[in-house]
């Protein structure tokens, strides 16, 4: 007779494949475009090409931005499935995956299977995680690092296995791979507070964590790379990524990227949209029982990423990231302990009721007033499962099913993403210029003048040079059907030369120039 299956045994490898999937689902469906997802991809790119693990370029130029190990990760699905768009977001989205499956496997581990589950639900359920999923940019490989670090962190504190121990280091040292020294100062800060707050800052605690040991395993897996491109770049990498790309970042506004305090708080409530509405009943329920190790642990963690990011003077959505899973996880464990009670939720679910409702018309509208993307205000329909799911889960509220009406909020939402994935964005994306242009460009010889869309070297896959000004006519005498890229307000002033054109102009999607080909006049 066959034995009855143990349906909890199955759950890690149904949640990651899900988790994949829908990571994975159309992700080379849209161009490389986004700038930080065209300048990463290209400098991965050249690395491959030239075969060169150490200095990373972007248009042949030395690239300071960020350390190497997204790059790593491109050039060896390059090797597999060619460059191009699915390729260099391929391992963002097993990472994705990976983040999404040690959440879970953490709060079933520490706390309950149905914690688990509701926490690996409300990440599934972020549109915003999903679509940070699906870019070619180092943050999925810090989020799944930062996210085992303390989670192997809290594990060796609790079972006192030596296994925790090495997994903690070495989550630290490939985060620092990922993304700099934030992996190693912001997670101290996380595991310091909750010794602190815990009772178990005191030597004998903090001796068992062998601290240097740890020190020694993250300088062995991280130091190497450093040197050896501080060494090939004569100081000048080092110089860029840690004084303008670290402590410039921090200390001063970047690239118009700034904000009063209160915003990465905002960042954090869209990003784990939809169940970012029950966020305060989940805060308030853990703070009630912060004297339990878990809940303190995800209490600390959520809270210390969002204050840190809060005083920085640079703030992006994309910062606060690494907060989710713990969020996630308070939210788990308000969910896996909710029984119906009509008053407390009711403020909650009729937000998103109204949400739902004002939902299409406000994206038709906001589209509307886009000259560029007017055209295609109709995209805000493929958005409906959002409003119709609020709708419905209502309903069931309201019929006092609040379990079901959750799961349905859920279930929305990842249809509402999908949609987005599928249709909106890939439709967006294709009115781009560097989409419009491309062809335009194809066995000619380009140039740019001062600035121009980095999509382009991806997709040109060779050096983009520099021209001056004073030199556009004697470009285009020795090129005559060559092309000068640029942008609109560069070129304000120039007085370009009589045999000289501006062939296409287009606005690019989603930022703020506007592309410019100048070519010579037939």
């Amino acid at each position: 007779m066959l034995k009855p299956l143990n349906k909890p045994k199955y759950y890690p490898w149904f949640i990651f494949a899900f988790a994949l999937i829908s990571y994975l689902f159309n992700i080379g469906g849209s161009s490389i475009y986004i700038l930080d997802e065209a300048k990463n991809a290209t400098c991965a790119a050249e690395m491959f090409s030239r075969g060169d693990l150490i200095v990373p370029t972007f248009n042949h130029e030395l690239r300071t931005d960020k350390p190497p190990l997204h790059y790593f990760f491109m050039m060896l699905s390059y090797s597999v499935f060619g460059v191009n768009a699915f390729s260099a977001r391929f391992f963002s989205a097993v990472f994705g995956a990976l983040t999404i499956l040690i959440s879970f496997l953490f709060a079933r581990r520490f706390h309950s299977e149905k914690t688990g589950l509701w926490t690996a639900f409300v990440l599934l359920a972020s549109i915003h995680l999903n679509i940070q999923f699906h870019l070619a940019v180092p943050d999925p490989y810090l989020i799944f690092f930062f996210t085992a670090s303390i989670f192997s962190f809290y594990a060796a504190i609790k079972e006192k296995r030596f296994i925790y121990l090495l997994l903690l280091y070495a989550s630290i040292g490939l985060g620092t791979l990922s993304k700099g020294p934030v992996a190693i100062g912001l997670p101290g800060l996380i595991f310091l507070l909750f010794l602190i707050f815990s009772k178990r800052f005191k030597w004998s605690e903090i001796k068992q964590l062998r601290p240097f040991l740890g020190a020694a395993i993250v300088l062995v897996i991280a130091l190497p790379w450093y040197i050896l491109v501080h060494i090939k770049t004569n100081g000048v990498w080092t110089d860029g990524f840690f004084f303008k790309h670290n402590l410039g970042r921090f200390s001063s506004e970047m690239e118009g990227h700034g904000g009063i305090f209160l915003i990465t708080i905002l960042f954090v409530l869209l990003g784990l949209f939809p169940f970012s509405a029950f966020i305060v009943q989940a805060l308030k329920k853990a703070f009630a029982n912060r004297k339990d190790d878990f809940t303190l642990l995800s209490l600390v963690a959520g809270l210390t990423i969002v204050v840190f990011f809060s005083i920085s003077r640079t703030k992006l959505p994309n910062y606060t990231v690494p907060a989710y899973p713990y969020f996630a996880l308070l939210l788990g464990l308000w969910l896996a302990q909710l029984k119906f009670n009509f008053a407390r939720p009711k403020a909650s679910m009729l937000g998103l009721l109204i949400f739902g409702i004002i939902l299409i018309p406000a994206l038709y509208i906001g589209i509307s007033f886009d000259p560029a993307l007017a055209h295609l205000k109709h995209l805000s329909l493929y958005f409906l499962p959002i409003p119709l799911g609020f709708s419905i889960a209502y309903f069931w509220f309201a019929k006092r099913r609040l379990k079901f009406a959750i799961k349905v909020i859920g279930i929305s939402s990842l249809l509402g993403a999908a949609s987005f994935i599928a249709v909106v964005f890939p439709r967006i994306d294709q009115e781009n210029p560097v989409a419009q242009s491309l062809h335009l460009l194809e066995g000619k010889e380009v140039r740019y003048f001062e600035k121009f869309n980095p999509s382009f070297s991806f997709y040109l896959q060779k050096e983009i040079k520099h021209l001056e000004a004073d030199e556009f006519a004697n470009f285009f005498e020795t090129y005559p059907d060559g092309v000068i890229i640029s942008t609109k307000r560069k070129l304000e002033g120039i007085s370009l030369p009589d045999e000289v054109e501006v062939s296409f102009s287009a606005r690019d999607i989603m930022e703020r120039p506007t592309t410019v080909l100048l070519t010579r006049k037939n």
